[in-house]
């Protein structure tokens, strides 16, 4: 979805696009087929081949632009809005390992031990480390240190 655009704007803009390009595509069958209804006759000198190809060009940039609307990979496609779907579009590309710690805690109520963490996803004690400080560093989580270990928890942005 565009940068403040709501889903209802987004769907009334998705609309406008597509009836856009099927008229551009209507429009760029007749300009096509133009020059061979025509007699060889009436077309004499450069003017009419000049207005050709202005309106030839001018359908082809509104359906490039109305293509590129509607293949934006910026955009969400989502209609319902749900808080699992918001949050999904919204996590950051997640690297496998972080999946794995995520998948973890999301199954465990979303907090759990750094040691059961650990052994759940079967990572080394030092990776561990590292993946979850990175994690912390990028607000996916939030290590709590509680006596002798820490808990992590999901923050709203990694659930």
């Amino acid at each position: 979805m565009a940068v403040g655009t709501s889903p209802d704007q987004s769907a009334k803009m998705d609309r406008i696009a597509k009836l856009t390009l099927a008229l551009g595509g209507f429009m760029l069958l007749l300009l096509i087929s133009f020059p061979f209804t025509m007699s060889s006759g009436s077309l004499s000198g450069t003017a009419p081949y000049l207005l050709y190809s202005l309106f030839l060009t001018s359908v082809g940039i509104v359906i490039g632009i109305s293509l590129t609307w509607l293949n934006d990979p910026t955009r969400s496609t989502e209609t319902t809005s749900s808080d699992t779907q918001k949050t999904k579009s919204e996590l950051p590309m997640l690297s496998a390992d972080e999946k794995v710690v995520v998948n973890v805690l999301s199954s465990n109520g979303g907090s759990m031990w750094q040691a059961e963490v650990v052994k759940a996803s079967g990572f080394t004690n030092s990776k561990a480390s590292r993946l979850l400080s990175r994690m912390e560093h990028s607000g996916l989580i939030r290590r709590v240190r509680d006596g002798m270990g820490k808990r992590i928890e999901l923050t709203v942005g990694g659930e």
